[in-house]
């Protein structure tokens, strides 16, 4: 492994932004950040599997915290570039070779990944990427592009839901209770961004019309076996009841998708992405029934709510 050329790589895609008492308060983009990225994608996709030098070598170095997230986070305006920036992330997040070498020191390293997009606003952003993939698949008009963005974030999550394994040597040093809360934590992250209701929304479109998704079958199961994963059956199965007594429907599928779509223009219009504003404002989730009879999902603070947007019915076109 050329460790010369990738630590060049990765101390070139970004430098602190401080004010002047040295206080971080952005990170300021290089002028050859994404020319760096695609490199270290390429660097990443040469990585031996069963050594993985260059995985071990990035984290390392912190390369996630300090840098992807931070260019995921305040370089949003870019896309091209958080988008290479997600791409590493897949990548980097990959599950681990059954065969591959120094497994407890790898599943340490990934616990610090998930740490690091937990504590974030990852996931909203990254989340963000899909408002025309989505809009375009309620009016089914769906193309391959934006197909195979969704699968990149769809494997996206499926990476960090699998880190789960616990190593002996975590087990011995009484951790093993902090990298559950992780999980868990993480897990409540994706229903507050919306990501179950996604999940749901393209697994319900598997067998639609669009032939794309058809091709993903595999995939969501895995999501959804690792969502399950180490959860208690019978709760399981009592939510489930509970559902059925509420009654979905493909018209249900068809106001979660557009909650979505409407969850994202609303964070857009409050601040970008909840940009470390911490004050105690109210938030909450609330439907409102429309004059049509249809339903309608908000989540946020309702002062901000378009009274409008509550007032409007929906059409929908057809069944997906």
């Amino acid at each position: 492994m050329d460790t010369e050329g990738l630590s060049v790589i990765c101390a070139g895609l970004e430098y602190v932004d401080e004010d002047d008492s040295g206080n971080r308060i952005g990170y300021a983009k290089t002028d050859y950040c994404l020319d760096n990225l695609k490199d270290l994608l390429r660097f990443l996709r040469r990585d031996d599997p069963q050594s993985r030098p260059v995985f071990k070598q990035v984290c390392k170095w912190n390369t996630v915290s300090k840098d992807l997230i931070p260019i995921i986070e305040y370089r949003q305006d870019d896309r091209n570039l958080v988008l290479n920036a997600v791409k590493v992330l897949v990548f980097l997040t990959m599950p681990i070779e059954a065969s591959s070498n120094d497994i407890s020191q790898q599943i340490e390293y990934l616990w610090g990944l998930k740490s690091s997009i937990t504590h974030s606003n990852t996931i909203a952003v990254v989340m963000s990427l899909l408002e025309s993939p989505l809009q375009n698949l309620e009016h089914k008009a769906l193309t391959e592009d934006d197909w195979k963005l969704v699968q990149l974030v769809l494997t996206l999550f499926r990476n960090i839901l699998a880190i789960q394994d616990i190593s002996l040597q975590q087990k011995a040093g009484e951790s093993a209770s902090q990298f559950l809360s992780l999980r868990d934590r993480f897990l409540e992250l994706l229903f507050h961004e919306n990501v179950m209701d996604l999940i749901l929304v393209i697994t319900q479109n598997v067998g639609g019309s669009s032939q794309y998704f058809r091709q993903d079958n595999l995939l969501l199961l895995e999501i959804f076996h690792c969502i399950c994963m180490g959860q208690e059956p019978e709760l399981l199965a009592k939510a489930h009841l509970n559902c059925s007594k509420v009654g979905g429907d493909t018209k249900t599928s068809l106001n979660s998708l557009k909650s979505i779509l409407e969850e994202e223009e609303e964070k857009r219009k409050l601040s970008r992405i909840r940009k470390l504003n911490r004050s105690s404002q109210f938030r909450g989730a609330f439907t409102r029934v429309t004059m049509d009879g249809s339903k309608a999902f908000f989540k946020g603070n309702p002062t901000f709510t378009s009274h409008d947007k509550l007032l409007k019915p929906h059409q929908v076109q057809g069944v997906h």
